[in-house]
């Protein structure tokens, strides 16, 4: 059939505008040719152009690596999808080494994990010498896990050549959040919004797309009437013949009232064999071998079928790959073909594409195909749904569920089954699929599942209230059942988390005791209900007592098994708490490991946060620093308010030593804010800590106290120096004392001895001393003399000492703890920031006294100047310049801070490289590429003066003793 169209160039061939456009595009392509890595968000309409502006763009890119992936609604729910495609023309053998890349990667591998390993696949691609673009068109309808793991990697590219093209629409939901955060998060990232063609584009196009001379008027009128949209024009053109064109007739012509019409049209003029080709290929959605098509269709020669509709630019066709795929232009066409089906057709071929695809991509053929309840198939869907459930695919079990719902006749297995698919979608921790079903949920029969499912919405919807009541309900309904099943594990879990949240120690003791005790529940399950009863055990008694919960992990943190890392990176946190800083490294360092392999711990944001408390009270500034901005960006990357407040907290150790005050009160108002929105009594002891850390480097007393105000049972008022009642009865062995100091009393147990030594030092420094000596009497009774605290113990003695006017007990408490540290320089308890800090004051009472001579004070004064000063610690340089300057005394020229001048990151792959791991596992500890390694690498050698791993090692360890 002739259309009476002359068109001579294939859709896609044919490119007009976009000037502005491709020339921030090939801007972004210089930068990244000179060294740096550059993220470009292209947001338009559906059919404004930006697939073809891309793809134009992607052909000049001779030198590089493209990577190449399209989001798909029908895969949303597929795990790792996006990824998947950006690497499925990855060499095999090099896939191989990244293994969360080269197969499915388990049910709980983390974001994170599966972006550290892009990270390094991205580094090993560079190593050719060819820079790497990674471009996903409709990002919109990438998978979460592939979004969030791409966003991980992009806030990685240190010293990449990467260029990153995100394509998506204005009115994108899943991926907006992401695509604000990674723009507002860099420097090295531009927008480009487009609208519409020009007036005079529209001609251009409007000329290349038909021969001969076009009528007057036409351009005008197509602009008019599309409004410069690149498809409508198209489409347009498509339909009007080739006469109207050239002369008079179009002002005629109607012009069609929208682009679904003009395309039903354009299918109308087309040879019924071409009709029924583009049909099949609506209902497929997606890119397939010419012959599945057809046979779809039940055409005898699709070639001849698809002749017409590649020139209506209706159809792609790629004849050189192999079983020569085709599919629909655009998903606008695709939708207007498929709206145009009758449903009797829709049916048919629906139940033919079930039979010609895999067996995943037929369970939605066969719902569609399904034109009443089908108590069969919705059996089958609900077993595959379980099936999808077992594999931790979460998204894909609920959407097999809900489908289940919809196919069944009977009500109890409709609500069910929707009750079910809402409780799989929770899962994934993102509440907008099963909200939009809620009312829904909420017409269904009262039982145990609903309320679990409304408890869970509520407490992702900040309803905490309501939340509880709901799922405190379905608990205890499910419990008293004669077989309490999943129902009463799911409630239980939500049910502990609010508990938690809200500092109700012994509630979550009983609930995490009472959920083990259901039985069956498989072994990852079972640890991560072992680690909330610990947890729970810890705000009720304190860290010692939840410690006896966790006896059954061995001692040797390496022999732990993948299916408990949740206790032992509780067990970790447990040993911070108690002041064991090797104790605890050891365990968080394993979890943090078997996280990047992909073992995938549910603790693993608080893993990150909390070993970089621990590299910091070590003395290990530069790790912290590195680990915490790893925290920041995992607690970032997973986009939940879990974890986001001890990132930011660790973030504010190092920085508050280093006297980065700007930076510091960033994080510090974040953390207010969480504690005041949340109220959750975590988010306030990390606020006041971190407040309260601040005030420390500054030498704010009173700022100290004030911070700390949260975490006193007592009213404002009562921080005075006011006398403290007698001790009452005490708690659990090495519980936090429940006697009041002058009034005083922390209410938090974790982080209860920092808490408490921060406590004694505010109120020594603002001059409560008795109030201060009874909390040093009280941190005593808890502390059990080791670890790092055996330094701060004795400081907070030394300082009250001189405060009450006993100068001559503080210098013996100072010379005894010094000569028990002497030759602990290697060990991580000697906590040197501390043990600086004690010489300092030790130095400084030795001038005031006069009980030694000025050159043994001034010893004291350089020996903790040099600590200080090999931490960048600088508010504390400061202050031992003071000393030292009021006394005529000057710090010595060689001090270690004039030994290195390397940047944040450059001391980051310095202590990791010096630490003997290699290039690639220098990457992969850092999650950064192994072209970010050799960077800074070849940087530190220049700057250090030196040529080997071995020097380097060597200049550190002098920097850390201070020579």
């Amino acid at each position: 059939m002739n259309t009476g169209k002359v068109v001579r160039d294939a859709p896609d061939e044919l490119f007009v505008g976009r000037v502005r456009e491709s020339e921030r595009l090939l801007e972004c392509t210089e930068k990244v040719r000179a060294g740096d890595s550059w993220l470009a968000v292209i947001e338009g309409e559906a059919g404004i152009g930006k697939t073809a502006l891309v793809r134009r763009f992607t052909a000049t890119l001779d030198d590089f690596t493209v990577l190449w992936a399209v989001g798909d609604p029908s895969e949303a729910d597929l795990r790792s999808g996006v990824i998947g495609q950006l690497t499925r023309r990855v060499d095999a053998q090099l896939l191989r080494r990244f293994p969360l890349l080269a197969e499915e990667p388990p049910a709980g591998a983390a974001p994170h994990a599966i972006g550290g390993q892009l990270l390094l696949l991205l580094g090993a691609l560079q190593a050719s010498g060819r820079p790497v673009a990674v471009v996903v068109d409709d990002v919109q309808w990438a998978d979460r896990l592939s979004v969030q793991a791409l966003g991980f990697a992009l806030r990685r590219l240190w010293a990449d050549r990467v260029l990153t093209v995100l394509v998506t629409r204005p009115d994108a939901e899943g991926s907006a959040g992401t695509l604000d955060r990674l723009l507002r998060s860099s420097d090295r990232a531009v927008k480009l919004e487009l609208g519409g063609l020009g007036d005079s584009e529209v001609g251009r196009l409007a000329r290349g797309l038909v021969d001969g001379r076009l009528a007057p008027g036409l351009i005008e009128r197509l602009y008019v009437h599309t409004q410069g949209h690149p498809l409508y024009v198209r489409t347009v053109l498509a339909e009007v013949p080739a006469g109207a064109l050239r002369g008079g007739v179009l002002e005629r012509w109607p012009v069609p009232r929208s682009l679904q019409v003009g395309i039903r049209a354009q299918l109308d003029r087309l040879p019924k064999e071409s009709r029924d080709l583009l049909e099949a290929l609506a209902v497929l959605d997606a890119r397939v071998p010419l012959s599945t098509a057809g046979r779809l269709a039940g055409l005898t020669d699709p070639a001849r079928a698809l002749g017409p509709a590649l020139a209506a630019g209706l159809a792609l066709w790629w004849p050189m790959e192999e079983q020569s795929p085709v599919a629909l232009v655009h998903a606008l066409q695709r939708d207007a073909v498929y709206a145009a089906l009758t449903p009797e057709r829709r049916r048919v071929l629906h139940a033919g594409a079930s039979a010609v695809v895999s067996t995943a991509a037929g369970w939605a053929h066969r719902v569609a195909a399904a034109t009443a309840t089908d108590s069969r198939l919705a059996g089958e869907l609900e077993r595959s749904g379980a099936d999808e459930a077992t594999a931790g695919r979460n998204a894909l079990a609920a959407t097999r569920l809900l489908w289940a719902s919809s196919l069944s006749g009977d009500l109890a297995d409709r609500e069910r089954r929707l009750l079910g698919a809402c409780a799989q979608s929770l899962l994934t921790m993102q509440p907008a699929w099963s909200a939009k079903l809620r009312q829904q949920v909420e017409d269904c029969s009262p039982g145990p599942l609903r309320g679990c499912v409304l408890g869970i919405l509520d407490m992702m919807a900040g309803q905490f209230p309501s939340a509880e009541a709901h799922l405190t309900r379905a608990w205890r309904e499910a419990l008293s059942a004669p077989l309490a099943d999943s129902v009463a594990v799911l409630a239980g879990t939500f049910l502990a988390n609010i508990t938690l949240w809200h500092g109700r120690g012994a509630e979550t003791v009983e609930i995490a005791r009472r959920t083990l005790a259901i039985g069956g529940l498989d072994a990852t399950t079972t640890d991560f209900t072992r680690a909330v009863l610990a947890t729970g055990r810890l705000w009720d008694q304190g860290p010692r007592a939840a410690l006896k919960d966790l006896s059954h992990l061995p001692a040797d943190s390496s022999a732990v098994r993948n299916d408990s890392l949740d206790t032992l990176a509780t067990r970790g946190v447990l040993r911070l708490f108690l002041g064991r800083l090797s104790a605890a490294r050891a365990d968080l360092r394993v979890v943090a490991q078997r996280d990047r392999q992909g073992a995938g711990s549910k603790l693993s944001p608080l893993t990150l946060s909390l070993l970089s408390v621990v590299q910091y009270l070590s003395g290990e500034w530069d790790e912290s620093e590195s680990t915490a901005d790893q925290a920041l960006v995992v607690a970032d990357t997973n986009d939940q308010l879990f974890g986001d407040a001890a990132a930011r907290f660790a973030a504010v150790c190092v920085r508050a030593g280093r006297g980065e005050w700007d930076s510091v009160q960033q994080h510090i108002d974040s953390l207010t804010h969480l504690a005041r929105t949340l109220g959750a009594s975590t988010e306030i002891v990390y606020a006041a800590l971190a407040g309260a850390t601040l005030a420390q480097a500054r030498a704010d007393f009173p700022a100290m106290l004030r911070s700390l105000r949260p975490l006193l049972d007592s009213p404002p008022d009562l921080l005075d120096n006011t006398p403290g009642p007698p001790d009452n009865a005490a708690g659990p062995p090495g519980a936090p004392p429940e006697s009041e100091a002058g009034g005083i009393r922390l209410r938090y147990k974790p982080f209860w001895l920092w808490q408490q030594s921060l406590l004694v030092e505010a109120l020594t420094g603002t001059g409560q001393l008795d109030s201060a000596e009874l909390a040093l009497r009280d941190l005593r009774e808890v502390f059990d003399g080791t670890g790092y605290l055996r330094v701060v113990t004795a400081g907070l003695a030394g300082q009250l000492a001189v405060a009450q006017g006993r100068p001559r007990d503080a210098l013996v408490i100072y010379q005894q703890t010094l000569a028990a540290l002497a030759g602990a320089d290697g060990d991580a308890d000697a906590a040197p920031f501390h043990r600086a800090r004690l010489e300092h004051a030790y130095g400084r009472l030795l001038l005031a006294t006069g009980s030694a001579s000025r050159r043994d004070a001034a010893t004291w004064l350089n020996t903790a100047h040099g600590r200080f000063s090999a931490l960048r610690a600088a508010p504390f340089v400061r202050r031992c310049d003071a000393d030292l300057a009021a006394s005529g005394l000057t710090a010595p020229d060689d001090a270690p801070s004039h030994l290195l001048s390397l940047t944040e990151r450059e001391l980051s792959v310095a202590y990791v490289i010096a630490g003997g791991r290699t290039n690639q596992e220098a990457a992969a500890e850092l999650y950064v590429s192994q072209k970010t390694v050799e960077y800074h690498l070849s940087h530190i050698y220049a700057k250090l003066g030196i040529s080997s791993r071995r020097h380097l090692a060597v200049a550190l360890r002098a920097r850390e003793a201070g020579g």
